[in-house]
């Protein structure tokens, strides 16, 4: 066994798995090899992770110390009990240490291939073999570089998830020169094998540790990987809504960013992704549950449009499609510029943009594996690193920042799950993790989609512990989960930390958004109690469960604070924001920042304002409009 965690913090996992997981019909008691799978877990987990997770047991235990004058491996199994329910109602930086904390315990304890055939439900999908040609030959790892390296292009593109992967894809089939720099790896079917934490740990950012600061705390997780985030999101495909398109036009000056001037973009999206409606065989039992309630109420609802064609259903879109099904940028636009000779360079972090006379001509990086360096020089630099680090890595190089907007005006879709108890069995992890909506409030903000999620991370909709936890688990397959995000009108703001090698994200939410999200609860707990949910759990702290649409009012009505709920988000926006006015935006309609020339952004934070829907179709389609620019500026440009 490894030396991730000391004695006494293997002590502290002990003590609290003893009495959070007592022995039940289907699991066993708490033991010291759930402490190792602890341990184990967390040592996959980013330097700065796991200093947080050992903080957290101290803050824990430390306030066992206070409460009882001893530490909790100390206390006897009933004053232990007694601990932890105070915790579920202390202050909300306790609470959260706990529930942290006892979240990654939950799923090490329930994450055992004996449980998930217990339950129906696979423990690890078949892996395949990738897509072969002669493109792989233009992919160079982190690790292939033993020597610094030099390349010349027409344009260098940073970053492959939504945006960069589209540029890259249109100015290759132009016929021009485009080098790719990926700060990720490039997974494949040969390691999508569905199982949760240890491709989360591979393939997102920072382990997908990263939330914002503020008023709230919300997980807000990104991917890093060949792909980005399309390599590991759920796939739902939307265009940006007319009324948005119009508000960009209206109130940032785009007046070119008509749904005429938009449509072949947006189709172009929708054909490369082979967009289509999602199966309702693969939907499974959830998205009828929904339906049925949805009908009882009047609302309108249907399946969810999503980049997946041959989708079999397997439910784990979120640690890397095994079948390649999913078409994200990983096995769609990426392949695509590579097959017209673009190159691509993997796990290699960029950190200067080459920039003289006010005019950007490269990039330069280390491989994260070797540390030499990489310098590419090209007529144009296109950054794609996604709303949360293109700022970052523009502020480090202190350019396009003289609006002072840069890093600023941040939006994330905040979003929530219920869950609740069915007389019929559900095995929602069976099935597509969104593929089903209620649309009916998609004017008020409020964008109702499917949830699903793996069997040993049903935990994380309740803060139960000891024997209700034990038999919320025991009614796995009866549990139906659903979800919805909202359109916010609060903003955040993207800061560096680390020396620049990590966002510090704060979010101020506003009583418009939190409204929103507590009318979602609302509506989406009478949807599931008129489908004949025998329970529903709320995503607010100290509150647990509802039994009947009488009881909503009590636990909604009262004063909720935005630090109260259970929230993440997935679709961060608006940090280098795209308009007409220098002075209130960091690049042009054609995604030129003011400040540099033949610097270009094709990413998210361009994206003036949430999109009301999930953005993957709208980072795409202003991306293959922005790259229709940054070729005619190639063509424009002196030889270098």
């Amino acid at each position: 066994m490894g030396t991730t965690l000391s004695n006494r913090e293997r002590e502290i996992v002990y003590a609290l798995g003893e009495v959070m997981f007592p022995a039940s019909k289907s699991f066993g008691a708490y033991t010291w090899e759930d402490v190792d799978l602890v341990e184990r877990a967390i040592a996959k987990m980013t330097p700065i992770s796991i200093r947080s997770v050992k903080g957290m047991l101290h803050v824990v235990n430390e306030r066992a110390r206070l409460n009882y004058v001893r530490s909790m491996r100390h206390l006897s199994p009933a004053k232990r009990t007694a601990y932890i329910e105070k915790l579920r109602t202390a202050t909300w930086v306790e609470f959260q240490a706990f529930r942290l904390v006892s979240l990654l315990m939950k799923i090490s304890y329930y994450d055992k291939p004996g449980y998930y055939e217990k339950f129906n439900c696979r423990y690890a999908c078949e892996t395949g073999e990738p897509e072969t040609g002669s493109w792989w030959q233009q992919v160079t790892q982190g690790s292939d570089i033993t020597e610094d390296l030099e390349l010349e292009a027409e344009a260098v593109v940073v970053g492959t998830g939504a945006g960069g992967a589209v540029v890259a894809s249109e100015l290759a089939s132009q016929g021009h020169a485009v080098v790719m720099v990926e700060s990720g790896d490039y997974f494949t079917r040969r390691t999508f094998d569905g199982r949760a934490w240890d491709r989360q740990q591979d393939m997102w950012f920072l382990g997908g540790n990263t939330m914002t600061v503020g008023n709230c705390l919300i997980y807000l997780p990104i991917g890093e990987t060949v792909g980005g985030t399309t390599t590991v999101n759920s796939g739902t495909c939307f265009r940006t809504p007319r009324p948005v398109l119009r508000k960009w036009r209206e109130n940032f000056g785009l007046c070119d960013l008509t749904p005429a001037n938009l449509e072949p973009h947006f189709a172009k999206m929708e054909t490369g992704y082979r967009v289509t409606t999602a199966d309702m065989k693969y939907v499974g039992p959830t998205g009828k549950i929904i339906g049925r309630g949805a009908d009882e109420l009047g609302y309108s609802h249907g399946p969810l449009p999503r980049n997946a064609p041959d989708c079999d259903g397997q439910g784990v879109c979120v640690f890397g499609c095994p079948t390649d099904a999913k078409r994200g940028t990983n096995v769609s636009f990426v392949p695509d510029a590579l097959k017209n000779n673009a190159f691509l360079i993997s796990r290699t972090v960029v950190d200067e943009i080459l920039v003289k006379n006010g005019t950007a001509y490269g990039v330069r990086g280390r491989s994260k594996d070797t540390g030499r360096k990489v310098t590419i020089k090209a007529r144009c630099v296109v950054l794609a690193c996604g709303a949360l680090l293109t700022p970052l890595l523009l502020m480090k190089n202190k350019l396009a920042n003289s609006s002072g907007w840069l890093g600023k005006n941040l939006s994330v879709h905040p979003a929530t799950s219920l869950v609740a108890v069915m007389d019929e069995v559900v095995d929602g992890y069976n099935f597509i993790p969104q593929g089903y909506q209620i649309n009916e409030f998609h004017e008020e903000g409020i964008l109702f989609e499917g949830a699903t999620t793996p069997f040993a991370h049903l935990p994380v909709f309740t803060d139960f512990v000891g024997e209700k936890l034990q038999s919320f688990m025991e009614q796995a397959r009866h549990l139906s989960t659903f979800g919805f995000m909202v359109s916010d009108s609060s903003v955040g703001r993207v800061l560096p930390a680390a020396n620049f090698r990590r966002p510090l994200i704060t979010y101020w939410m506003d009583k418009t958004t939190l409204g929103r999200i507590l009318r979602g609860m609302e509506i989406l707990s009478r949807v599931f109690l008129a489908a004949g949910a025998r329970t529903v759990m709320l995503p607010l702290h100290g509150i647990t469960t509802v039994h009947h649409p009488t009881e909503l009012h009590q636990h909604l009505d009262r004063p909720a604070k935005p630090m109260d709920l259970d929230l993440s988000a997935y679709h961060p926006l608006g940090t280098a924001r795209m308009g007409a006015n220098p002075r209130e935006a960091v690049v042009n309609s054609s995604g030129e920042t003011f400040d540099v020339r033949n610097l270009f952004i094709a990413d998210g934070s361009v994206v003036p304002t949430s999109t009301n829907v999930n953005p993957m179709i709208t980072i795409g389609a202003l991306s293959s409009w922005i790259a229709q620019f940054v070729g005619q500026r190639i063509e424009q440009s002196v030889e270098l």
